[in-house]
């Protein structure tokens, strides 16, 4: 057990004995307590496409019933806690969180807990098919969401990281209740999960707790394959739909990875160029009117990372705006950025560090995702550091780490041709 003070931050550090980490930052001042458990595991770890979406299914599975409780059970405890309690799954993880307040820790570590080893009965994944089908079929009703999926699809090809998070109808339908046990075997492993603990609270009873619910949670695989990946050479999808009156387009090409040393310098090059406000395709695409919305911005994950730009505009300006899209880039690549609008940039961001450091939740999210990420906690403090510490040169030197321009997926849907649109 460890704990360490950075900046006056106190973080707690600890391994159970069959690998569970539990990482905790106690927020005194605070009322509520924000408790999670950070499964290491999403879509890109559905290596097998016949299982496409299984880490979304399951997250919905756990809340269907545990070896003690039912469903309505497990509601009707976390109401008399008056928890806050939800889930969600991404391309690298599934957490399971609980916000309270600290006098009910003990109860809501217990549910929590008590969740991670779900029933996962055949008849309710029978039901919950119809419910995840359906939650595709609301997706693929909205342009952009269907705009999306394909670009990933597109830039990953057979990669794993290509498979949407809610999987695909025919992968849903096809797969069976002995799959998923068997990815929740081998992914929901103590050594593949991180217990995270913010707000009010006393460490050495989180480790009791975590001892008492979690010692004799068996081990499993951990890990995942995380080269670096990126297209062979640029594409265009041009879907065309004469129904709609917009024409959404986004552009994505190789960029930095989530622990490589240049990270913060890359977001604040995505950042200058395309965040939602103050950015250059804010100033010289929204503001003049001639897209609905125009952005851009790093997503770097484990191994590999995208910057993506995105516009919406009328088919009518989608022409001129594909190619701006372009020429902010080629500026930003070629002429460099300007001390201002880094000065900028580092403050919003700065801004949005010490805003959420305030949430018990946005705390809890932080600590295992720090922990994922580097393997210790980061204080608020160092975080601003290194912001601070960004030069321009830095910036340039982790945007031009790639080939952006050589290596473009273009995915467009609207109303436009490949020939109208590149005219």
């Amino acid at each position: 057990m460890s704990e360490t003070i950075a900046n006056g931050t106190v973080f707690h550090t600890h391994t159970l004995s069959n690998g569970l980490q539990i990482v905790g930052q106690p927020m005194p001042d605070f009322e509520s307590v924000a408790v999670s458990y950070y499964v290491c595991t999403g879509s890109r770890d559905e290596y097998d496409p016949d299982i496409a979406g299984v880490s979304h299914f399951l997250e919905h599975m756990v809340f269907k019933g545990t070896k003690s409780l039912d469903w309505q059970e497990i509601t009707l405890a976390f109401n008399k806690i008056g928890a806050e309690l939800n889930a969600f799954t991404s391309h690298e993880s599934t957490v399971y969180y609980a916000r309270v307040l600290g006098e009910y820790l003990d109860r809501a570590f217990e549910l929590l807990s008590d969740m991670m080893y779900p029933r996962l009965d055949e008849t309710d994944f029978t039901m919950e098919k119809e419910v995840i089908i359906n939650e595709i079929a609301r997706s693929e009703d909205q342009p952009y969401n269907l705009t999306y999926r394909r670009m990933m699809q597109d830039y990953f090809a057979d990669h794993p990281l290509g498979h949407d998070v809610l999987g695909t109808r025919e992968s849903i339908r096809n797969i069976r209740v002995e799959q998923m046990r068997d990815y929740w075997t081998r992914r929901y492993a103590a050594n593949n999960l991180i217990l995270a603990v913010a707000g009010n609270f006393d460490w050495d009873h989180i480790v009791e707790l975590a001892e008492q619910h979690c010692s004799n949670w068996r081990t499993g695989d951990s890990g995942r394959d995380a080269s670096h990946y990126e297209p062979a050479t640029s594409k265009r999808h041009v879907m065309v739909d004469k129904n709609l009156k917009q024409q959404i387009m986004i552009i994505a090409m190789p960029a930095i990875d989530i622990k490589h040393p240049d990270y913060y310098a890359a977001v604040l090059g995505g950042s200058i160029l395309g965040d939602s406000d103050g950015s250059r395709l804010y100033w010289n695409i929204y503001q003049r009117g001639l897209a609905e919305s125009a952005s851009a911005g790093i997503w770097a994950m484990e191994g590999t990372g995208i910057m993506l730009m995105e516009a919406n505009s009328t088919p009518q300006d989608a022409p001129r705006v594909i190619k701006m899209l372009n020429q902010e880039l080629d500026s930003l690549l070629n002429d460099g950025v300007f001390e201002d609008e880094l000065r900028r940039a580092k403050d919003k961001w700065i801004s949005g560090i010490v805003l959420s450091s305030e949430s018990t939740f946005s705390r809890m999210r932080s600590l295992a995702g720090d922990w994922v990420t580097e393997g210790r906690l980061v204080s608020v403090e160092e975080e601003i550091e290194r912001i601070e510490k960004i030069t321009p040169e830095d910036v340039m030197r982790a945007l031009k780490h790639f080939p952006m321009r050589e290596k473009q997926i273009i995915t467009t849907l609207g109303p436009l041709s490949e020939a109208e649109l590149f005219a």
